[in-house]
């Protein structure tokens, strides 16, 4: 017996129905159901059977890599805390300053103001 709800769709494909169990063994959908239920049936009971799995079931399976891991990497940083070395923060720098550094003229000559000797600047923006 076919399904009402594909009829509509049988016309619209119907080199597909040549593909269907049911058109040579009707009934075959049902029996098929039945048959995965049964075969099914003593797992799904056994799953519910189980006690539900909790966030804390989940943190206690974790602990044996979790915690091994959590000591070593606080030993490490620890060590790491102990060395004598000063702690001073690094030296404060503008942007301008990092885009320059290392270089011998920044500005090239082309750009000096002969009457003044000052150097000038390019600066550009672009908006999208």
């Amino acid at each position: 017996m076919t399904n009402k709800r594909f009829e509509n769709e049988d016309l619209q494909h119907p080199s597909l129905r040549a593909l269907d169990p049911e058109a040579r063994d009707p009934g075959y959908w049902n029996r098929f159901r039945h048959q995965v239920l049964a075969l099914a049936g003593p797992e799904l009971t056994r799953r519910r059977a189980v006690r539900p799995v909790t966030v804390s079931d989940v943190v206690m399976g974790w602990r044996n890599a979790l915690v091994p891991t959590a000591l070593l990497a606080a030993a490490v940083a620890g060590l790491l805390l102990l060395q004598n070395r000063p702690l001073t923060p690094p030296p404060a720098s503008g942007l301008e300053e990092l885009l320059v550094s290392g270089l011998e003229d920044p500005l090239p000559a082309i750009f000096a103001n002969p009457l003044t000797n000052d150097r000038a600047g390019l600066s550009s923006e672009e908006s999208f």
